[in-house]
């Protein structure tokens, strides 16, 4: 009497089976901790434990759902977290380092709706130093978000199929205030190439009153280079341009962005009015040595240029790196930094990782491990 319930079951377990074939849902992370000497931070040195250096410490989930017909439904989930105190990140955002669902096919490109990237970040961001090693290598107060400070809630985002190495991407945030449609704003779009041994990503992004529409954003005023001009902002904007070629075990890279803090209201922040602006040119270079061990260097020089007072802060940064891989999925690194303030600017501030200088001079050096799984 159980052997037709015992084949119907089994049945049925078979048959669901085939659908789940269909779906995949993976479970990913980083965890990166180190010690991080500075010499200077407000006239004093210091010893830190920091986590998320090399690369944020994570966890997420990523999903995929085959609707058929080369359309899947795609989701992301993911935690930003400090493993020495285990606080959630993004301003205590239990996912704040990303969440979306969408459409993907595989004719017409992806669509997608929740927390997500800009595209300063995502296409020029990759090539920098920052981008390449991680956050101790910042342009000066993450100026141009392309060490990804700040995500942009209640968003849209298009990326394009893949078409002879070409990708365009937009992605537009909702400012979610009732009548005024553009209050809060942020539109952002794209443009990559990546072809044999060249690439190339060129974005530009604008927001509408940025310390309220990406509030995680370093716009504080401890942010001594551009923390007050982002609070007194009502526009800013941003673009920028990236190249890498790469020649066996070595890759070389240029950058270029541009950032514009506009409207500053002179009762907020820097209490100036006007705008300012700032340019960033950045050469990154990275080798190989052996398939284990990797060495790198960046040099990025910034010019700020303050239309009210007609100042020109300027900025000076050298990276170094030598990471070494023990495995597939670890790693361990040694890596130092430098900035120097000259023209008009008075402090070094190797933001928002570490409090400015006294002086125009600020110094880091970090021995971190980093696990993926």
């Amino acid at each position: 009497m159980k052997t037709p319930l015992v084949t119907a079951s089994l049945a049925a377990l078979c048959a669901s089976g085939s659908v789940w074939a269909q779906s995949s849902v993976t479970l990913y992370g980083i965890i990166d901790e180190g010690l991080t000497f500075s010499n200077n931070q407000l006239g004093e040195k210091s010893w830190q434990m920091q986590s998320g250096i090399s690369q944020g410490s994570r966890w997420g989930l990523l999903g995929s759902e085959d609707l058929g017909g080369g359309l899947s439904a795609v989701f992301r989930l993911e935690n930003g977290f400090d493993i020495n105190s285990g606080k959630l990140l993004q301003q205590g955002r239990e996912f704040g380092r990303g969440a979306y669902v969408g459409l993907s096919s595989n004719t017409y490109g992806t669509l997608t709706f929740g927390r997500q990237n800009e595209l300063m970040g995502d296409y020029v961001g990759q090539y920098t130093a920052n981008g390449n090693w991680g956050i101790l290598f910042p342009h000066p107060g993450d100026l141009d978000n392309t060490g990804i400070d700040y995500r942009v809630n209640n968003a849209v985002r298009y990326a394009s199929p893949v078409i002879h190495g070409v990708q365009a991407g937009a992605v537009y945030g909702f400012g979610n205030v009732a009548g005024e449609l553009n209050r809060d704003a942020v539109k952002s779009f794209g443009l990559k190439y990546s072809g044999g041994p060249l690439a190339l990503a060129a974005a530009f992004t604008t927001i509408d009153h940025p310390a309220e529409a990406v509030p995680e954003g370093v716009w504080t005023s401890t942010n001594a280079i551009d923390g007050n001009y982002g609070l007194a902002a009502s526009k800013y904007q941003s673009f920028g341009f990236a190249g890498q070629y790469t020649f066996g075990a070595a890759k070389v890279a240029a950058i270029y962005t541009n950032t514009r803090f506009m409207g500053l209201d002179p009762t907020v922040g820097a209490n100036i009015g006007g705008h300012v602006t700032f340019q960033i040119f950045e050469l990154v270079a990275g080798y190989f040595i052996t398939p284990a061990l990797q060495l790198g260097t960046g040099y990025s020089y910034t010019e700020g240029n303050v239309s009210a007072t007609s100042q020109k802060p300027k900025y000076h940064n050298v990276d170094a790196i030598a990471d070494y891989f023990l495995s597939k999925r670890t790693d361990a690194y040694l890596q130092a930094t430098w900035m120097h303030a000259a023209g008009d600017a008075q402090y070094a501030d190797l933001a928002p990782v570490l409090q400015r200088s006294s002086t125009s001079n600020q110094i880091e050096v970090r021995l971190g491990l980093r696990h993926r799984f």
